[in-house]
């Protein structure tokens, strides 16, 4: 067998080569074309004169980003590439797959193994695929063919566009152009051989993170943040130059083997990434770009393979990645054969491969070439392999390669060691945080039970001065009651019994027994269990319950009280914690006279409006608070009364009861004169009234 190449320019110079090439349509030719072009109108033209040149060869071809020209590398060359390998025994058969017929969008296309096995002769050697589209289902479907027919070996690759954004290459057989279908080509031959060479160097260069959210083939999470942010971390202009995801793709490393994902599509609206082959939840991904290093050592490598193993005819199909920034490698691959009639092949989106203990057929980012041969003798004529062949620029490009990577290495290692760090103090911020909290709801606990000790400890001193007061109170009504009833026992035993106005005696028990029922009524709403539901209630009215509780203290210690309140102030907060922190101040005040024998003792209290503030002052003139004394008044257990009369919490307590409602209270003192308590409560949509005066109207 033979292989030529040729670079179709016209008509008439291929006519020519065929005839100088003495080329005879024979139904043993396999014809295959290389076009980079997009104008479908002149392929067809081209088409026509090949097929009627050879109406019983089989030709096939795909469009290519770039061509072999002249051992070069071209992507602004238009003209097709023609190969013609003419096989001696061998024959050749073909089918197409037909996608843009049977394809159902979102589903695997149904092709029967039958339906492959009728091609199938007992001889059949290999068979190379040609692909216009490389979706998911398309990756699926060829590998399922190289698994069912893993005894042959298959090769190919996928179209690619002139455009690096267009995934809409074409393929071709006979004179049909397909924008969507596989041709399969089947190579029969007892002495047919073809031997496959594959590599794939890239190389991770980020740190590793995990896919969290698929849909379909699109990537929409990793590590839990939108995929696209892989990419944008290192490359924020990414969106100006989607390239980027061909010139550094995904790396994958699932089951103990490596592969890359070709990005078809970047959702920009969704920052999400739509990928060729079927990716999962838990998959490890990384960016990766081309070992430059290891690619440029792969020429000794494919000298070896092709010094060593018998060919005819080579095809070449490298991925479209190297196209951005490995040109050269895939350059000093072929510049090692001598006659361009064995350099022919494609630019291609995926590359199909199989091999012993390889799983999967379909491939990314990787360079193929398959050697065929008739004859165990021939061999392909090869330059002579040199070192020296590498110039300084390579060797300079390799040195900077090995410096990123190494780099690239060094950070991610890096990366690592700080995460399992912040990982590590994270763990432990989390246990003392717990720890914390325990301890921080311990010590709430703690405090809610000693400030209800101490709410309990400041009202059963309140009731208990309440009590006293109370003896006082019911003294009179009760010796009243006694002296009535002790009157008319008398005037009964002497006969004067026309003297008793029983009306009169009952009306002025009832009065005493209502004084007394009075009393008890106010000192049970007193000491009744706060509720933890505000309620509304009349500030005066409240005020002046609670005074009638000590009333009889302030009268026997010569204390007269004022209250100026307006009938109608109404509030809504906790009646019976209000009342607490008026009778604190009030015995507070009585207690100060008391002790400093007041004459003429006078404790005013006033209410008035602020804007949205309710006012509630209490002064009195039991000489002031020295100022040493002042800034700790409000503080638990403190106090400068002799402790068979104070706890030091009545203060401490009333401060508590006016944070509860979000208020405030404070104290005005001037030494030797007066002291003041003005506690404000929050009153939304209070309007000002005026104050009225205290007796001197110093605050």
């Amino acid at each position: 067998m033979r292989q030529l190449v040729h670079y179709y320019v016209d008509k008439e110079a291929f006519s020519i080569w065929i005839k100088k090439n003495r080329i005879i349509n024979s139904n043993r030719l396999l014809i295959e074309i290389n076009f980079p072009d997009e104008n479908k109108e002149q392929l067809q033209k081209l088409l026509y004169i090949v097929t009627k040149n050879f109406p019983d060869a089989t030709v096939v071809g795909m469009q290519s980003f770039t061509s072999f020209f002249n051992h070069t590398i071209s992507d602004i060359r238009s003209n097709p590439v023609i190969s013609i390998m003419e096989f001696e025994k061998s024959t050749i058969s073909s089918e197409v797959l037909d996608l843009g017929q049977n394809y159902v969008k979102g589903q695997a296309p149904n092709i029967k193994k039958s339906h492959i096995e009728k091609f199938l002769q007992p001889d059949t050697k290999a068979v190379q695929l040609l692909s216009s589209y490389n979706e998911i289902y398309t990756s699926t479907l060829i590998d399922k063919i190289g698994t069912t027919f893993g005894h042959l070996k298959v090769f190919g690759g996928g179209a690619t566009h002139s455009s690096e954004n267009s995934h809409n290459g074409f393929v071709f057989h006979k004179n049909i152009i397909y924008p969507k279908a596989i041709i399969l080509i089947f190579m029969h031959g007892e002495n047919l051989n073809v031997e496959l060479y594959q590599a794939f160097d890239w190389k991770p260069i980020s740190k590793k993170k995990r896919i969290t959210k698929v849909d379909g083939n699109s990537i929409i999470k990793i590590d839990d943040s939108l995929a696209l942010d892989i990419y944008k971390k290192y490359f924020p202009n990414i969106k100006e130059d989607p390239s980027v995801s061909i010139q550094v793709p995904l790396y994958i490393t699932k089951n103990n083997i490596s592969q890359t994902a070709h990005i078809l599509k970047i959702d920009f609206e969704k920052q999400s990434l739509k990928v060729t082959q079927k990716l999962e939840e838990g998959d490890v991904v990384q960016l990766s770009i081309g070992n430059y290093n290891a690619m440029m050592n792969r020429t000794q490598e494919i000298y070896k393979f092709l010094s060593s193993t018998p060919a005819q005819g080579l095809w070449i199909g490298t991925c479209v990645s190297y196209e951005y920034g490995f040109r050269i490698p895939i350059l000093h691959y072929i510049s090692i054969i001598k006659s361009n009639n064995h350099i022919f092949g494609y630019s291609t989106e995926q590359e199909y491969f199989n091999a012993e203990n390889q799983p999967n057929t379909y491939h990314n980012h990787t360079f193929i070439m398959a050697a065929i041969s008739e004859s165990t003798s021939d061999f392909i004529s090869l330059k002579e392999y040199k070192e020296d062949n590498i110039t300084p620029f390579e060797i300079a490009n390799k040195n900077l390669y090995s410096i990123m990577h190494k780099t690239a290495s060094e950070l991610n290692l890096l990366t690592e060691n700080l995460e399992n760090i912040v990982t590590q103090r994270t763990e432990e911020l989390n246990n003392l945080n717990k720890g914390l909290q325990v301890k921080i709801k311990n010590a709430v606990r703690k405090e809610k039970v000693q400030n209800a000790i101490m709410n309990q400890q400041s009202r059963l001193a309140s009731m208990g001065e309440i009590l006293e007061n109370i003896a006082h109170q019911w003294r009179q009504p009760l010796n009243q009651v006694s002296w009535i009833m002790n009157d008319t026992m008398i005037k009964a035993q002497l006969g004067r019994s026309d003297e008793i106005n029983i009306e009169e005696l009952a009306k002025k028990v009832n009065e005493s027994i209502q004084f007394l029922s009075e009393t008890v009524e106010d000192f049970r709403r007193f000491v009744d269990k706060p509720s933890d539901l505000t309620q509304t209630f009349n500030i005066k009215n409240s005020i002046e319950s609670t005074i009638s509780l000590i009333k009889e203290t302030l009268i026997k210690s010569n204390i007269n009280i004022e209250l100026h309140c307006p009938e109608d102030v109404k509030y809504k907060g906790f009646e019976n914690d209000f009342k607490h922190v008026i009778m604190n101040l009030i015995n507070n005040a009585r207690d100060a006279m008391e002790e400093r024998q007041i004459e003429n003792g006078n404790i005013s209290i006033r209410v008035y409006h602020k804007k949205d503030e309710l006012i509630v002052a209490v002064q009195d003139n039991a000489g002031g608070i020295p100022k040493p004394i002042l800034k700790n008044i409000f503080e638990p257990y403190f106090t400068t009364k002799h402790k068979s009369k104070g706890t030091g919490l009545g203060l401490y307590m009333s401060k508590n009861l006016i944070d509860k409602v979000k208020g405030s209270i404070e104290v005005l003192s001037i030494v030797n004169k007066k002291t003041t308590f003005i506690i404000k409560l929050p009153d939304e949509g209070a309007l000002p009234t005026t104050p009225p005066p205290f007796l001197d109207d110093e605050e």
